[in-house]
């Protein structure tokens, strides 16, 4: 039996595309996906030809991804809890212009109030987590931002003290409101915010590979973890512009700092000053353009396929969302992270640990320690060799029909249980009014004594009933 799946993601293109992938495996199984999208990404839902419903509008999206605020080191993630907070009236729109008649709903990590709108629904919910940095851990630490970096060598006590801390001083203050949300809903209030808000769906998926993060002891137990979302195709052409470059000359940088982020401006002009240093093509890619004019050999576009553009660049230099960071591996491409925020820090120092790339602070791309890593990077034989070793380790990972097999577990045990619960209670409703209807006839019919007219009347009414208790039973 086919299975609806509503697919809900929160936040940029990198959180967008892994639901879009399980949403690929999922019709190819033949399933029903739908989406809940904010309008922004409405259209890369529509090249793939599935239905959606907006939560709020183009211009809000805009108008909070260009907040400075967003991509700032210490307030961006309290601006995206923020965000997520606000749009929560719009989820309980949302669905009920969606609908509710749904075996599963699929969601990204900060996608809570459609996980709140499911659960009081009745609807098995299934999250998907792609950054390691929202598992924390007193074993493995995450690197949560560059001025936290030496929480992970502290002791264990420390790391339990600062978690609890966090839990008090910033994650009770989303708790509250969305316990408030959930109220409204007739839902029991969430105790913890971190196990039971990031961490309370019925599956829980962990999109990394254990070489990228390996599994801790202190992980929620309900945690699965499979590889990278990434799709593995044939290439693809780009528009026919990109192409144009791309044939022109030798293979480029790429330089990108997000799908999301307009505050774009001061590194795309730190990328075309590098670049001429070191006499390397450039390839920026943004929302917004660069100010002025471009020089010789360099190339802008809004927007193009990574899993096709990569595997022709010489190096990636860019922000380090867990989205760009995978599929730089999947391409085989050496990466220069330039961390600003949210999970950045974290892939940034996995990326280097795992001698795959470099990273630079944000605070220093107006350094000359911008032009010397990267020339460091692109001289490094080690960095090349690791890339295609780990590219053929993705490569050879079989990702994507593990997490549909477990959608589809989690779908069909809890939603068909339930169903089967609803048709037992309508069964005994039913059973309940026919056996009614049965002592009603009885009584008719005693009631008639020596009428024999409206006795056999009776006695057909009897039979009737029994007619219709065996057809319920």
């Amino acid at each position: 039996m086919p299975l609806r799946i509503l697919f809900v993601p929160f936040g940029s293109e990198g959180d967008v595309n892994p639901l879009l992938w399980l949403a690929e495996g999922m019709a190819a199984r033949g399933h029903e996906p739908t989406f809940l999208i904010t309008p922004h990404y409405g259209r890369l839902v529509q090249q793939h030809g599935f239905p959606w419903a907006p939560i709020g509008t183009e211009e809000e999206f805009v108008r909070f991804a260009r907040d400075p605020r967003v991509w700032h080191p210490k307030q961006g993630t309290k601006m995206v809890v923020q965000g997520m907070l606000e749009t929560l009236p719009a989820y309980r729109e949302g669905f009920a212009m969606a609908g509710y008649d749904f075996d599963l709903v699929v969601l990204s990590s900060m996608a809570m109030g459609a996980a709140s709108v499911a659960e009081a629904k009745g609807i098995p919910r299934f999250t998907l987590h792609m950054q390691p940095v929202l598992f924390r851990s007193i074993y493995d630490c995450p690197v949560f931002m560059e001025e936290l970096s030496w929480l992970a060598r502290s002791p264990r006590w420390v790391k339990r003290f600062f978690f609890g801390l966090v839990d008090v001083l910033f994650w009770e203050t989303a708790r509250k409101p969305l316990n408030a949300f959930r109220r409204g809903m007739d839902l029991p209030p969430l105790r913890n915010f971190y196990t039971e808000a990031f961490h309370g769906a019925e599956g829980v998926a962990a999109l990394f590979p254990e070489w990228f993060a390996p599994p801790q002891p202190d992980w929620p137990p309900e945690v699965r973890q499979f590889g990278f979302p990434v799709a593995i195709c044939l290439p693809r052409p780009l528009p026919e512009s990109l192409e144009a470059f791309l044939g022109s000359g030798d293979p480029p940088v790429a330089w990108t700092h997000g799908s999301a982020n307009f505050d774009i401006q001061h590194f795309q002009s730190r990328a075309l000053a590098v670049s001429q240093e070191l006499k390397l093509r450039c390839l920026l890619i943004s929302l917004d353009p660069p100010e002025g004019p471009l020089p010789t050999g360099a190339f802008h576009i809004a927007h193009a396929r990574f899993e096709d553009l990569f595997p022709r660049c010489r190096a990636v230099v860019h922000h380090g969302g867990i989205g760009t960071t995978a599929k730089c591996i999947v391409a085989g491409a050496p990466q220069l992270i330039i961390p600003r925020s949210h999970d950045q820090p974290d892939n940034a120092s996995r990326i280097v640990k795992l001698g795959l790339g470099e990273t630079l602070s944000y605070r220093r791309i107006d350094s000359a320690d911008l032009s010397v890593t990267l020339r460091k990077l692109l001289a490094s034989k080690t960095a090349t060799s690791r890339c295609r070793e780990f590219q053929t380790r993705v490569l050879a990972a079989n990702t994507l029909p593990e997490v549909c097999d477990w959608a589809e577990e989690i779908a069909r045990q809890l939603t068909f249980p339930t169903r089967r619960r609803c048709f037992g209670a309508m069964r005994r409703l039913l059973l309940l009014l026919a056996c009614s209807g049965f002592l009603s006839a009885s009584a008719f019919a005693g009631s008639c004594g020596g009428c024999g007219e409206k006795n056999k009347e009776g006695e057909k009414g009897q039979d009737s009933t029994k007619q219709s208790l065996a057809v319920v039973l």
